[in-house]
C-alpha cells in the first residue's frame, strides 16, 4: 500500500468516527430542547465550552499550534463566524423545529452543494459514481427521516433553517480544505471556535448562558467535548486527506448514528423504511472508496 493509500485509509477512518460522534449529538441536543433548552444558548455554549477546551488541551501538549500568520487574521474570522458559528446554529435550530433525522438529513444535502462547486471550480472530475453514491447516501437520508413518526416534519422555517445548514456545511469543508493546506486542523478550530465564541458573545455573555441552565452542564460538557471539539477536529483531519466531496460524503453516515440513537435514547421508532434508508447510505460510503471515484 503506498503512503498516499494510507493516509487516505486514516482520513476515511477519521471521518467515520467523527460521524459517529456527531451523530449523538443530535440526539442530545433534542433532549435538551425537550427540556426547554433554546437552541441559542446550546450554539453559544457549545461552541464555548469546545474553544475552552482547546485551548487548554492545545496549551497543555504543544502551543506552536496557537500561532497563526496575522495575515490569516481575516481567513481565521470568515471561517469562525460563517463557517462555525453559524453552522452550529443553523443545524441546533432545525432541530428544534423539526426533529433530529430531518435536520440531519437536510445539512447533509450539503455533498451535493460541495460537488457542484467542485464541478464548476475543476477541482472534482464528472465521474459517474460519485454521482451514484451521491444518490444513495441522499436517498437513504430520505428514506431515515421518512420513516420516523412525523416523517418531514417540516414548517417554511425549518426548511429554510435546514438548507441553510447545507450551505454552510458545504462552505466550511470547502473553505477548511484551504486552510488545511497552511495549518493543522487543530490550529484551525482553535482560531475558529474563538472567533465564533466573540460573534456569539453579542447574543450575550457566555458565562450568563452557562449559570442560567446550570442543571443541563453536563449535557453540555459532553455536547462541547464529544460532540463537537473531538468530531470536528477528526473531521478536519480527514479533510487533509480527502477531498472535500469524499468526506462530506462519508459524514453522510451521520444519520445512520442518529437514527439509532434516537431510537436508543429517545424512544423514537426505527422501522423497516429507516433501515432501508440505513442500508442506501452505507452503499454511498462504500461506492465513494472505489479507485474509481479517486481525482
Amino acid at each position: 500500500m503506498t503512503t498516499e493509500r494510507k493516509k487516505q485509509g486514516v482520513g476515511i477512518l477519521q471521518v467515520f468516527m467523527a460521524a459517529v460522534l456527531w451523530g449523538t449529538a443530535g440526539t442530545f441536543a433534542k433532549y435538551l430542547f425537550n427540556n426547554q433548552i433554546s437552541p441559542f444558548d446550546l450554539a453559544q455554549v457549545r461552541l464555548t465550552l469546545a474553544f475552552i477546551f482547546l485551548v487548554g488541551f492545545i496549551t497543555l501538549f504543544d502551543r506552536r499550534l496557537l500561532r497563526i500568520d496575522l495575515r490569516d487574521l481575516p481567513y481565521f474570522i470568515i471561517f469562525g463566524i460563517v463557517g462555525l458559528a453559524l453552522n452550529q446554529f443553523t443545524y441546533l435550530f432545525t432541530i428544534s423545529l423539526t426533529n433530529v433525522a430531518t435536520a440531519i438529513f437536510l445539512q447533509y444535502l450539503g455533498p451535493a452543494l460541495i460537488l457542484i462547486y467542485g464541478l464548476l471550480t475543476k477541482t472534482e472530475k464528472p465521474k459517474k459514481l460519485k454521482f451514484i453514491a451521491l444518490a444513495a447516501s441522499v436517498l437513504g437520508g430520505y428514506l431515515i427521516v421518512l420513516g420516523t413518526s412525523t416523517g418531514l416534519g417540516l414548517s417554511t422555517l425549518g426548511l429554510i433553517s435546514g438548507l441553510a445548514s447545507a450551505f454552510v456545511f458545504a462552505f466550511y469543508s470547502v473553505y477548511g480544505k484551504y486552510g488545511l493546506a497552511k495549518y493543522s486542523a487543530w490550529t484551525l478550530l482553535v482560531w475558529g471556535f474563538g472567533f465564533g465564541t466573540l460573534a456569539w458573545s453579542l447574543y450575550q455573555f457566555p458565562w450568563v448562558t452557562i449559570a442560567n441552565n446550570q442543571s443541563a452542564l453536563p449535557e453540555f460538557l459532553y455536547i462541547a467535548v464529544l460532540a463537537t471539539a473531538v468530531p470536528f477536529g477528526l473531521y478536519f483531519q480527514g479533510l487533509k486527506n480527502l477531498s472535500a466531496f469524499k468526506t462530506g460524503l462519508i459524514a453522510t453516515l451521520e444519520p445512520v448514528v442518529g437514527a439509532f440513537s434516537a431510537f436508543l435514547i429517545l424512544g423514537e421508532i426505527l422501522n423497516w423504511i429507516q433501515l432501508l434508508g440505513c442500508a442506501f447510505v452505507l452503499i454511498g460510503v462504500v461506492l465513494i472508496q472505489a479507485k474509481q471515484v479517486e481525482n
